[in-house]
């Protein structure tokens, strides 16, 4: 996808996803990895939450009401968009009002990327009821891009999670390949399956439309980390907002998320504060 450039001479994209106070993850690793990538971000909170949700208690704003101005606003200043990314959402309303941002501004070359937040592990996070997950899957079918985690491409495909958790090696890289191929069939023209756990190593399956299929996987590092996965979708956002193609960028953004998750084990950091990925962000232009 040719994206014409709009933002000063720098791609401009509006980020629609919640900011959290603590967890390094969401808006605040959109803004950093976009900004260094040389993407200006257009953040657009679908909430404001004191942490995020994997602390197991937090305080959240619905941000629904002032998302639904945002397009109003945004039409008077004329603004043009090179892509539109979005993330986490805690309610329908926000869905909607997503859908309403991308009617007034997604224009021939406007890259949609969907991280279809909603899930991990095999089970659906606490906020997400059948109603939310099924507005998330609609507008992951309206995707150039999808960011799923293996438990999400269960969801948006209808592959039993547990069949896939309990299948060998070459059966689970054949469901992924089944999966992207699948995602593929409606809008997306790419897709990226994260977080695949297998003998030690921890990877993802890249698929495009044009037959493109690799694997690309790195040595898993102890324990689980929340934002990795918000790191992953904005890199790639960025990059190819960029011109980066997808075979080069992947090794870049694995590259950086290996340094940022060594960095959170030598620093002894709790999960659900995220990885300390600020001083690794130089190894996105490396």
């Amino acid at each position: 996808m040719r994206c014409v450039l709009s933002g000063g001479g720098n791609p401009r994209a509006a980020v629609v996803q919640d900011i959290s106070g603590l967890g390094r993850c969401s808006m605040t690793a959109a803004v950093a990895v976009l900004s260094v990538l040389g993407v200006q971000p257009c953040p657009a909170p679908s909430a404001v939450l004191s942490n995020q949700t994997g602390y197991g208690s937090y305080a959240l704003l619905d941000c629904e009401p002032v998302l639904r101005e945002f397009p109003r606003e945004w039409q008077k200043r004329g603004l043009r968009l090179d892509g539109i990314y979005t993330g986490f959402f805690s309610s329908l309303g926000q869905v909607e009002a997503t859908r309403a941002l991308l009617s007034a501004f997604r224009a021939e070359g406007t890259l949609l990327l969907v991280d279809p937040v909603m899930a991990d592990h095999g089970r659906r996070y606490p906020c997400f009821d059948d109603a939310l997950c099924a507005a998330v899957k609609e507008l992951a079918g309206q995707a150039d891009v999808l960011t799923p985690n293996v438990t999400e491409a269960c969801l948006l495909t209808g592959c039993a999670y547990g069949a896939f958790a309990e299948a060998d090696a070459p059966r689970q890289r054949a469901l992924l390949r089944q999966m992207a191929e699948r995602l593929l069939a409606g809008r997306a023209q790419t897709v990226v399956i994260t977080g695949w756990r297998q003998g030690g190593r921890i990877g993802n399956a890249a698929a495009q439309s044009d037959g493109f299929f690799a694997l690309f996987d790195s040595p898993a590092q102890p324990g689980s980390y929340s934002g990795t996965g918000d790191l992953f979708a904005s890199a790639l956002c960025g990059y190819l907002l960029r011109g980066v193609a997808l075979a080069e960028a992947l090794p870049r953004i694995l590259r950086f998320l290996e340094a940022s998750l060594a960095a959170a084990r030598r620093l002894g950091c709790p999960g659900a504060d995220g990885v300390p990925f600020e001083p690794c962000l130089r190894l996105l232009l490396d």
